[in-house]
């Protein structure tokens, strides 16, 4: 699992509630949790909507 799918799942954060707070799709949001999220910018976009600190969220 991913460390996105990781953090999201122990906070228990929906992938609509992420895809709502940042605008975009679930299926965008889907994708990420798939393959992982590489870049810090991505990265900080997603930790400031779950509400963590963005390198935990690099794979």
């Amino acid at each position: 699992m991913t460390a996105l799918g990781e953090m999201m799942q122990s906070r228990n954060i929906k992938q609509g509630t992420i895809a709502n707070e940042l605008k975009i799709s679930k299926s965008a949001v889907s994708q990420q949790v798939k393959s992982g999220i590489k870049n810090i910018t991505t990265a900080r976009k997603y930790a400031e909507a779950i509400g963590c600190n963005p390198l935990l969220l690099l794979d």
